[in-house]
């Protein structure tokens, strides 16, 4: 079915941007980070006007809390706040979520001094009002976090599995501080919920992965490693994002992920694209860069990362935005579909002003006309190789 757009105006930003505040297209509803500037500084406040904007919105395009099937959740914490208390404060102003699954990244800081959290939500409702039924995993064993909240959800032919990390079911964190012990326990836990789900590994075709900064390369590398042998030729786009922190402490790496199986119960055909280019991410073990399937299409991190671990244009948020964005369109082309059509990209980057930032929006809005995806912007000191500044993901849903 067309795409729609719906653009409220929450808040406002100093450039003019294309972005979209929510896009509904066929059965998939996309909503741009929501967020507050009216409560500087105050944690608390922010969330509850996010959640407050996202019910309204979702309101405004006919659907209701009860459809979202992932939230992710980027806020501000240097150390200062319980992140399992966070979350069950959030649960507590949810609690139609209805099995949603649910991803908490920590930042030192975003992308304005005074923000402290914003909230990006994806939710399933058809364009003629139609409510799908979901299927909900919560395996026996795993860390749970929290009711409503389910560890994985299928809806129709997407599988969403929420945040993995290396805690067993009383919270306590398991192999700590070992990034590749982890690595391993989280691939374990992938498999199982996407077993309860009537899928596998071969079914994923979006990867999403934060570390921990202070991970050496050689262990990093070890655990691309074992993504690779787990997934094999069946790779899905993948972005890994290093963090300043992770929450609790000796938590190394955590990983969610989207899945796609026919409401049949088959596998559906992937298409990939990409796997041709001189660049490799996210790093020097090569993966491949976007899938196509279903009516979804995936680009992973993009960068000007080269595939021997140089980065093009070192240094240069400018150069490197532009090459990365037309990296993105190339990798639409090659699948069949438009870089204007996009509904989502997350941009990860290492800029230090305001100024930096308006420049570096000012460089992504002029790949759009009006009206472009969502997009959020997410400010890092490193990312993972030295001399990048960017680092871009992209989702599209194709019009039926």
């Amino acid at each position: 079915m067309p795409r729609k757009n719906f653009n409220p105006k929450n808040f406002e930003l100093d450039v003019d941007h294309p972005w979209t505040m929510a896009i509904h297209t066929n059965d998939m509803v996309v909503l741009n980070p929501q967020l507050d500037l009216d409560h500087p500084d105050d944690l608390a406040t922010q969330t509850t006007v996010s959640l407050n904007h996202i019910r309204k919105l979702l309101a405004d395009i006919e659907c209701t809390v009860s459809d979202i099937t992932n939230l992710r959740v980027s806020y501000v914490n240097t150390g200062d706040v319980d992140e399992d208390a966070y979350r069950q404060s959030i649960l507590g102003q949810m609690p139609d979520l209805q099995g949603a699954t649910l991803e908490m990244v920590p930042f030192d800081r975003l992308v304005l001094p005074e923000l402290l959290v914003e909230i990006c939500t994806y939710a399933m409702r058809g364009q003629k009002g139609e409510v799908f039924a979901k299927t909900t995993s919560g395996p026996g064993g795993l860390y749970h976090p929290g009711a409503p909240l389910s560890q994985g959800v299928k809806c129709r032919d997407v599988i969403y599995v929420g945040e993995q990390t290396a805690r067993d079911a009383d919270g306590t964190v398991m192999q700590p501080g070992n990034i590749t012990g982890q690595c391993d326990l989280l691939l374990d836990q992938l498999q199982t919920i996407l077993d309860d789900l009537g899928a596998d590994l071969a079914d994923v075709v979006r990867l999403n992965i934060f570390y921990d900064v202070s991970v050496s390369e050689a262990d990093w590398n070890a655990c691309l490693a074992q993504l690779k042998t787990r997934f094999g030729d069946a790779a899905p786009s993948l972005t890994a994002i290093p963090l300043p922190r992770l929450f609790p402490a000796g938590k190394q790496m955590m990983l969610s992920a989207w899945a796609m199986r026919g409401e049949n119960g088959k596998p559906l055909p992937k298409q990939h694209a990409g796997l041709d280019q001189a660049t490799a991410q996210p790093g020097p073990t090569l993966w491949c860069h976007a899938v196509a399937c279903g009516d979804m299409v995936f680009a992973g991190g993009v960068s000007t990362v080269q595939a021997d671990g140089s980065v093009g244009a070192a240094g240069d948020h400018i150069a490197q935005t532009k090459d990365s964005m037309a990296r993105i369109g190339t990798l639409m082309s090659e699948l069949g579909e438009r870089l204007q059509d996009v509904h989502k990209t997350n941009s990860y980057y290492v800029l230090s002003t305001v100024g930096e930032f308006n420049s570096n929006l000012q460089v992504r809005s002029d790949c759009f006309v009006k009206p472009g995806p969502g997009s959020v912007g997410l400010p890092l000191d490193a990312l993972s190789q030295p001399g990048q500044r960017i680092e871009v993901e992209a989702i599209l849903v194709k019009d039926e």
